[in-house]
């Protein structure tokens, strides 16, 4: 079961006595149970604000993702790992996927371009196609992080009844045995 890591990695992190100089202005936060619990909800909840904020091309994916997970009260550490769906190999895909999927809604055609990273080629390529990105972008962040909410949620609520199922089991075996 995925929870039984979680608690672990999380038990680890609150174990530590010292904290690094960079996270001591956060030491509340840090302490705090509800950033670093393992439940479904707060599980089902980081993972659908760090996959939400990791497909809207933004910089600085990581932090916001981290106050959508202190804004939200769920999980931190999931929420912020979440984020790294996108990366340099995948993020330039998922966003030209986004850009044909709001080109498609908002009926425009699709304007190919050269991709060549740099501050100036970002600021021509997006003057003419920011509004598709974005809307292309919001319909598939908010669609595919609510589907692995719901994924993710359905699966772990399977989990615990399969466990309780046989645990049950155990104990009716166990005590049938003892009566003969």
């Amino acid at each position: 079961m995925p929870r039984r890591f979680f608690r672990r990695v999380s038990n680890n992190y609150l174990q530590k006595q010292e904290q690094p100089w960079y996270l001591r202005p956060f030491s509340s936060v840090m302490a705090h149970p509800t950033f670093f619990s393992v439940s479904r909800r707060s599980i089902c909840g980081a993972l659908w604000a760090g996959l939400f904020v990791a497909l809207i091309p933004m910089p600085a994916q990581t932090v916001a993702a981290a106050f959508l997970a202190l804004l939200l009260r769920v999980n931190l550490p999931v929420a912020v790992v979440a984020v790294w769906v996108t990366n340099p190999i995948t993020m330039l895909p998922i966003f030209y996927f986004e850009y044909g999927l709001g080109c498609l809604i908002l009926d425009l055609p699709m304007q190919p371009f050269d991709i060549n990273l740099s501050w100036d080629w970002l600021a021509e390529e997006l003057q003419g196609k920011w509004k598709p990105l974005l809307l292309g972008s919001f319909i598939t962040a908010t669609v595919t992080a609510s589907l692995a909410y719901v994924a993710v949620s359905v699966t772990w609520r399977w989990l615990v009844t399969l466990r309780y199922r046989k645990r049950r089991q155990a104990g009716l075996t166990a005590r049938r045995d003892q009566s003969l």
